[in-house]
């Protein structure tokens, strides 16, 4: 179990909610301390919407590359506190975070794979990211826009392949210019168009985008049957 100094709690979302197999739920929230408390935050939203108690939620990683803990794809296990409640237990809940100067996203689901990614517009529109980024149709459909709306483009390409990367649990090991998404211009929702060695049919993903605070982008990707709705979290 992480050991981590208490930080603010999360509240699950008022009133009745759908159930998570059908629903991501994701918090903006200020970043912790350490990468640790951030971890807490996570598994204290996890406990919230899953009815169990903090202790009984394990927030794992392992890199699939290396073998070892500490980095690599967050895992959950669910544990009952009395053998009784274990067939109560939720099924297999998905999580993911991203972090973004003093921003931590958090992302909570049961539908399927998740990842999630949070970025500064200003900060992306200061590093040379398009040439690493950017598939040949989107640099393209990207020569064709104003230097403002370049920007928030950019900020909204580069997080939803990171969020699909993450989803697939092979986050940048693969080059994000493989992955082509459309359109880029934000006019609609954003879709994986083409990634030739996908560990999933195309379809199968599901590119969301999160409100989120001025000069910020964050885009969640859900791999399941059905899009989910997103529902945000708060804190107290």
């Amino acid at each position: 179990m992480l050991d981590v100094p208490p930080q603010p709690a999360l509240t699950a979302p008022a009133g009745a909610q759908p159930g998570l197999e059908s629903t991501v739920v994701v918090a903006l929230l200020p970043r912790a301390a350490t990468s640790a408390g951030d971890h807490l935050l996570l598994r204290d939203l996890v406990a919230r919407l899953t009815g169990v108690g903090p202790s009984a939620v394990t927030l794992a990683q392992r890199c699939p590359n290396c073998g070892q803990t500490g980095h690599g794809p967050l895992s959950v296990e669910l544990a009952a506190s009395d053998p009784a409640d274990a067939p109560a237990l939720p099924g297999r809940i998905h999580v993911s975070l991203s972090r973004a100067a003093r921003f931590l996203a958090v992302a909570v689901t049961g539908a399927g794979p998740v990842g999630i990614d949070v970025e500064s517009v200003a900060a992306l529109a200061s590093s040379p990211v398009a040439s690493a980024l950017c598939s040949p149709v989107e640099a393209v459909a990207l020569s064709t826009l104003a230097p403002a709306a370049l920007d928030t483009a950019l900020a909204s390409l580069w997080t939803s392949k990171e969020a699909v990367l993450k989803a697939a649990g092979v986050g940048l090991r693969v080059d994000p210019r493989d992955l082509t998404i459309e359109p880029v211009t934000g006019a609609a929702d954003p879709r994986l168009a083409h990634w030739p060695r996908a560990p999933f049919q195309l379809d199968g993903v599901h590119l969301l985008s999160v409100p989120a605070p001025e000069g910020t982008v964050v885009t969640v990707a859900v791999v399941c049957a059905q899009r989910p709705a997103v529902v945000t979290s708060a804190t107290n």
